[in-house]
């Protein structure tokens, strides 16, 4: 079983190059069509009243948020901004917005007032208003804007006069008009909130699907007059990740949307002692089961002949158990030649964040720094039993299966003749209990379901090419 099993190993080592070179080649032709693609984005125009940007204002979050994706998605985005607002580079720069986004300070500054009615809208807020309009038209038609966003001008008492400014653009702006409300709007109902006199190129945008009936029914409209965006919350963005760490994500984009997604790190000339193979078998097991798997080997010390021989040894045993090599299982020594001798600790840090799982099959640590360092990451940690040190490091908690050790064989678990079922059983049980920790689930869900890339591709792009479709008829054009 053992020749058998090198047999294979060594036939496969001789196309590996040949198979990874293709891949890679294929990846950066589908990153050249979506680079092409990107040049024919329509502007964007994002309207505010922001007088600052404070930090401990969520909505001047979500607006940056949104800058960043449009950004990343190849569009022109002009945020619009109180005349009083900040919009230097070096605001810019401290606030994190992307280089390309136009900050445009031109909306004269005047006291609001709280209305409850439309019937007390005064004389100096109809000149306001007069202002904006007028604004708004000259910069809409000046960058060519086909799409505006709007943050609560349609629906506090407050912004009453910038509701007003957009109903006096009615037929004289071409674009598509994309209101954002921020509160859930409870009785009394106001006398400004009638989307349908706005006209079909208006829709309302609502963060939950569960308070889209109130909302149409508060807007007397229907549900066709509502459609729902989660708000963006990105890691990227959350934790402020390195420029490095989020070109490599865009290199290796299943890092947002993987199932099962780990960061091990582990030099080299280490793999065998890391046991490696084990989670990369597990990983192909649960690539069987229907999930979505990412596998990042975080590697140190690659440049060696010998050492780039170990590491296409295990893209073959991946390729065996159909992990796409450079896709699915990833040695980061491969991504770029700079990070052949290893990942710095703030790209490795950041990385890690993104993991839900940590499977530690160690066969020999005195202590073992990466477990801790997944731990505090917030990763579900799977811990060899066999190595007696590791139930002393953490304390017996996490779960311990027996992977084999220097000291405790594991004859299931022998790197070439292993058991099969074992690995189908770990992985089994693994993803059982998995689905049963609240945690594991929730953090999951909030990398895959709020990361921008998908919010973008689910949310934001379907609703702007399906707006040709709003006045009845297919409009064409971009």
């Amino acid at each position: 079983m053992k020749d058998d099993v090198k047999k294979m190993m060594e036939n496969a080592q001789k196309e590996a190059h040949k198979k990874v070179k293709q891949i890679v080649k294929e990846d950066k032709s589908e990153q050249k069509e979506k680079k092409e693609d990107q040049q024919d984005r329509p502007a964007i125009g994002i309207f505010t009243n922001f007088t600052g940007f404070n930090p401990g204002y969520s909505l001047t979050g979500i607006v940056r948020d949104q800058c960043i994706m449009l950004d990343e998605y190849g569009h022109d985005v002009y945020l619009f901004t109180n005349e009083e607002c900040p919009a230097d580079d070096l605001t810019k720069k401290r606030l994190k917005f992307p280089a390309n986004v136009k900050i445009v300070p031109i909306f004269p500054q005047g006291h609001l007032d709280d209305y409850q009615t439309a019937k007390d809208f005064a004389d100096k807020h109809m000149e306001l208003a007069q202002k904006v309009a007028a604004l708004t038209h000259e910069h809409i038609e000046k960058f060519k804007i086909k799409f505006a966003f709007t943050h609560d001008w349609i629906f506090t008492g407050w912004n009453l006069p910038y509701s007003v400014a957009i109903h006096m653009l009615k037929d004289k702006v071409n674009i598509k008009w994309l209101h954002w409300i921020h509160s859930t709007p409870n009785p009394p109902l106001k006398d400004w909130w009638y989307i349908k006199r706005y006209g079909p190129d208006h829709k309302i945008i609502f963060p939950n699907q569960t308070e889209r009936t109130r909302v149409a029914e508060a807007y007397r409209g229907d549900h066709g007059d509502v459609r729902i965006i989660p708000h963006i919350k990105d890691p990227r963005i959350w934790f402020d990740f390195t420029e490095e760490a989020k070109r490599f994500i865009r290199d290796f984009p299943l890092m947002m949307t993987a199932d099962a997604l780990q960061v091990y790190p582990a030099s080299s000339d280490r793999l065998f002692a890391k046991r490696i193979d084990i989670p990369i078998r597990i990983f192909g097991e649960w690539k069987k089961l229907g999930l979505s798997v990412c596998l990042v080997i975080a590697n140190q010390w690659a440049r060696p002949e010998k050492a780039r021989e170990e590491i296409d040894k295990y893209l073959n045993l991946g390729q065996h158990y159909a992990l796409i090599p450079d896709k699915e299982l990833i040695f980061t020594s491969r991504w770029e030649s700079e990070f052949e001798d290893g990942l710095t600790q703030p790209i490795l840090r950041d990385l890690m964040l993104l993991s839900n799982i940590f499977i530690y099959p160690t066969r020999e640590e005195s202590f073992g720094l990466v477990g801790p360092e997944a731990a505090l990451n917030g990763c579900f940690m799977v811990l060899n039993r066999s190595l007696q040190m590791m139930c002393e490091v953490f304390d017996n908690t996490g779960l311990y299966l027996d992977f084999g050790s220097h000291h405790n064989i594991a004859p299931r678990m022998d790197f070439e003749s292993p058991d099969i079922t074992a690995f189908q059983e770990y992985a089994r049980l693994i993803a059982g209990r998995c689905a049963q920790d609240y945690s594991f689930q929730t953090k999951t869900l909030a990398r895959i379901r709020y990361n921008y890339n998908t919010l973008y591709r689910r949310c934001y792009d379907p609703i702007m090419a399906e707006s040709a479709l709003w006045k009845g008829g297919w409009a064409g054009g971009k």
